[in-house]
């Protein structure tokens, strides 16, 4: 889907995030899982969970993973377009 087909609507703010983890239980769904850290311990992060999305299978992980590759990609281009327009 081109980003231009695409009309959103923000349910939720958007914010930054400090890092994200993966976790996948034994009989669980994969959830991706994005953070802002509150505070730092020696030996522990406490953190908030800004957003978090629950994926009901492996394929669907794996389609988030060429979508950021794809955009990726697309970036570059930009960047080395960008580069050749400058005198």
């Amino acid at each position: 889907m081109q980003s231009g087909n695409l009309h959103l609507n923000y349910t939720q703010p958007v914010v930054a995030s400090d890092g994200h983890t993966i976790f996948i239980t034994d009989q669980g769904p994969v959830t991706l899982v994005f953070f802002q850290v509150r505070g730092q311990a020696a030996d522990h992060i406490d953190a908030d969970v800004v957003s978090a999305v629950r994926f009901h299978n492996l394929d669907e992980l794996k389609g988030l993973q060429k979508g950021i590759d794809e955009a990726i990609d697309q970036h570059k281009n930009q960047q080395k377009q960008q580069k050749n327009r400058e005198p």
